[in-house]
């Protein structure tokens, strides 16, 4: 997050002497909902999408657009493999367990429905955000997360909650 606002500070004079730019941020779904196991990239990832939101209020005035992509699981990335060696390198927690169970499960269906969940097609997105010369600030870079975005920003707070539960609270 701090890397991001370092270098947009760094482009930031050249492009209001132009009145003119594009800011361009991959955030992550996980920039739009949450995942057990995953606080600490969720939270940057919102912080992203926070960060990159306030931008485009501020820089739109000076000819400056601001886009987000919002990829979610692409396999040829590694994420599920690479975190899920990062998890092994500490002590499980049995209280976690079902949240580390249900997010397993949650990767293996995001990677099974990959839609065109991959490189080329993320970065096929990220060229449409940078030249489609539109204000448009959010675009979905894969499809295979698009059911758990809609929950998020097309149902009630109550609805998404009970959803994001259901799938990963621990039964006790």
């Amino acid at each position: 997050m701090f890397g991001v606002m370092d270098v947009t500070r760094a482009v930031l004079p050249a492009m209001r002497a132009r009145r003119s730019g594009v800011v361009l941020n991959v955030s992550s779904g996980a920039g739009v909902f949450t995942l057990p196991m995953l606080s600490s990239y969720c939270a940057s990832k919102f912080a992203l999408e926070g960060f990159s939101e306030a931008l485009s209020y501020e820089l739109a005035p000076l000819g400056i657009r601001v886009k987000i992509v919002e990829p979610g699981g692409v396999p040829s990335t590694r994420f599920v493999e690479r975190s899920a060696e990062e998890a092994r390198q500490t002590a499980p927690i049995a209280d976690y367990a079902p949240f580390v169970d249900g997010a397993g499960r949650l990767f293996a269906e995001l990677v099974q429905a990959r839609d065109g969940a991959t490189s080329e097609g993320v970065a096929h997105v990220i060229f449409e955000a940078a030249t489609d010369g539109t204000d448009r600030l959010r675009y979905l870079g894969t499809e295979n997360i698009a059911p758990l975005v809609a929950a998020r920003r097309q149902t009630s707070e109550e609805a998404y909650i009970a959803l994001m539960r259901s799938r990963f609270a621990p039964r006790l």
